[in-house]
């Protein structure tokens, strides 16, 4: 049995976790409440695999929202799930669950991983995040993923090295040692309404260095892919498809499953599944600081991304986004 799923097993037993959230424990204090049972692991295996269980809307581990700290997830039938609060959580992770079983979010899953093996970094992004707004607008401001790619290091065998003294030389030049891409995720296109999809990447991705739309399924329509890379070529977006029947992405399993597949695993769904370009874009050579405020102004995930990008400039180390999240939480509460 993995560590993941001892855990899952581990916590979903009575009185291992708080039920309410205000009483919330530290993930040390849950390990060392649990040592005995997983000693065979590292403190720090321990940790992540917290965090990938805190992701998981159907495991019983959850993190506050705000603050440090785990407790019992609300499920029906347990203390306290009748507060409305609780039930709030209960019904987003129910939600959480379904879409991960949506082509779009098996896609967006799929997308990520693939990227993780050319040696890059993505992070998903809702288009739920920043201040309320009216339905639908955020959609056109924020992208389905960003991907950050270093161009000052080399793939290792275990992780992403950075090169210390070419990020120096990059940093005294005053340039830019890495790029950062905004993704727009689309399952097909048809001729009704591509210019809709391209104009929504054109409109999120201007903060960005590339601007990229992503297709799960081939452009078999000779007009459709005519028009694209005329538009691809005329706004410069990069525009690439995946191989994809419509019917094999949904046979994919969960988004939430596909992300958690080691290498081994992940190889049998990604096996001749490569994107072919339809149009290569044009990188801009600088960022868009003044749209990248305002992003901040109405995101916690895009002040994370950036606060994410300083910290592996500052330790000249290529954390995954992951990593950086359960390093802050590791030294939050080490105080």
């Amino acid at each position: 049995m993995s560590l993941y799923e001892q855990l899952r097993e581990i916590l979903s037993e009575n009185g291992v976790l708080p039920d309410d959230p205000n009483d919330a424990i530290f993930g040390s204090e849950l390990i060392e409440k649990i040592r005995s049972r997983v000693k065979d692991y590292s403190d720090n295996s321990v940790r992540q695999t917290f965090s990938a269980l805190a992701g998981d809307p159907t495991s019983p581990l959850a993190k506050v929202t705000h603050g440090i700290g785990y407790y019992r997830r609300p499920s029906a039938g347990s203390p306290g799930s009748d507060r409305s609060d609780d039930s709030e959580a209960g019904a987003a992770g129910e939600s959480e669950a379904g879409r991960g079983g949506q082509p779009e979010e098996k896609f967006r899953a799929f997308f990520m991983r693939h990227a993780w093996l050319r040696s890059s970094f993505p992070v998903k992004v809702e288009h739920t995040a920043g201040a309320q707004q009216p339905a639908g607008v955020n959609k056109w401001k924020f992208p389905d993923v960003v991907v950050l790619d270093w161009e000052v290091g080399d793939q290792d065998e275990d992780a992403f090295i950075l090169d210390r003294s070419l990020l120096e030389v990059k940093r005294r030049l005053g340039q830019q040692p890495f790029r950062l891409s905004s993704v727009e995720l689309k399952v097909e296109l048809t001729l009704g309404n591509f210019r809709e999809y391209f104009f929504q990447c054109v409109s999120n991705s201007k903060w960005a260095h590339v601007a990229h739309l992503a297709l799960a399924t081939p452009v078999s329509d000779s007009l459709l892919e005519s028009e694209l890379r005329r538009l691809g070529a005329s706004y410069g977006v990069a525009i690439s498809h995946f191989p994809f029947t419509r019917k094999e992405l949904e046979d994919l399993p969960p988004a939430q499953k596909l992300l958690k597949m080691s290498e081994d695993e992940f190889e049998k769904p990604a096996s001749g599944r490569s994107p072919t370009s339809i149009a290569t874009g044009t990188p801009r050579t600088e960022l868009d600081w003044d749209h990248i405020r305002d992003m901040r102004a109405q995101s916690p995930e895009f002040r994370d991304i950036f606060n994410w990008i300083a910290r592996c400039l500052r330790d000249s180390r290529a954390y995954t986004f992951s990593n950086f999240q359960s390093l802050l939480q590791i030294e939050g509460e080490a105080g």
